[in-house]
């Protein structure tokens, strides 16, 4: 079994705020590969204080720390 997303951070070490928090969970949550316009409207429905910059780097954490793979989709997004 996978871990969830937050433990995953947490084993790596990183720093889990609350809007990283939300960013996890809605990644966990997401039964779909959302791009990250998408992640933003839905991270910014549960928590209107975040940023699509708070979560264009959240994002490019959770990456450059192996816990989300990139996917190219061909449409530049």
């Amino acid at each position: 079994m996978t871990l969830p997303i937050i433990a995953r951070c947490e084993a790596r070490g990183l720093r889990m705020t609350g809007q990283r928090r939300t960013i996890a969970q809605v990644l966990e949550d997401s039964e779909d590969h959302p791009d990250v316009e998408e992640l933003y409207a839905r991270a910014s429905a549960l928590d209107s204080g975040i940023s699509i910059a708070t979560v264009y780097r959240t994002v490019k954490l959770f990456e450059e720390a192996g816990i989300l793979e990139r996917l190219e989709f061909g449409d530049g997004r």
